[in-house]
């Protein structure tokens, strides 16, 4: 329903403002680790996700910044494109489509905008085994959420983040088979591309 698809949007949301800043933030191995999410153009990458409920979801993901994101779900009918402008989510089932203005999604200004410490704030930094890890959040917000960010520390890779929507709730999405700076063809971020509707009925 309506609720499910606005979850799974802020889930999505909050997942890409880790990708689409390209601000200098400095903090020694923070350092490294933001510089590495700050400095690539695109990703593509296989993903697991696991609902706080214990569903598991699979998919693929490709970003193109700024703000071009394509997410494709193996178990359910849904997409989920932003093609820098706004952002459509289509039941392929269904063959329907919702769109969503960018500045109505949680954390929308942080796509399109730089940011720093001004707004975003290192809440803590682990150096555990052969894990690193950054828990990031956004300043001047009452929501609860936060993101973990994991790499492997001997082959310094983004393995993990893990979405918090409060300290209860929680959504991680593992990646696997992780591409950075390939090319994508833009047309796969074209929402007309994948509208299910008849040409007809295109009013947007």
């Amino acid at each position: 329903g309506y609720n499910a698809i606005m979850f799974n949007l802020r889930i999505i949301i909050l997942i890409l403002t880790i990708f689409v800043y390209k601000s200098s933030i400095a903090e020694v191995n923070e350092q490294k680790i933001l510089k590495y999410l700050q400095n690539f153009n695109s990703l593509m990458s296989d993903f697991i996700q696991v609902n706080n409920n214990g569903d598991v979801l699979s998919g693929k993901i490709s970003i193109s910044r700024p703000g071009k994101v394509r997410v494709e779900y193996n178990e359910v009918p849904l997409l989920i494109i932003s093609d820098g402008k706004k952002i459509a989510s289509i039941n392929k089932e269904l063959k329907s489509i919702t769109f969503y203005r960018i500045k109505d999604i949680p954390l929308a200004l942080l796509l399109f905008k730089n940011f720093s410490l001004d707004n975003v704030q290192i809440l803590d930094y682990s150096d555990f085994e052969n894990q690193l890890r950054i828990r990031l959040k956004e300043k001047n917000k009452n929501s609860e959420g936060f993101i973990d960010v994991l790499f492997e520390k001997n082959t310094f890779t983004l393995k993990k983040w893990i979405v918090f929507t409060n300290k209860v709730n929680k959504t991680e999405v593992l990646l696997e088979n992780i591409k950075l700076n390939v090319n994508i063809q833009n047309k796969i971020f074209q929402i007309d591309e994948s509208d299910p509707r008849h040409p007809i009925w295109r009013d947007y």
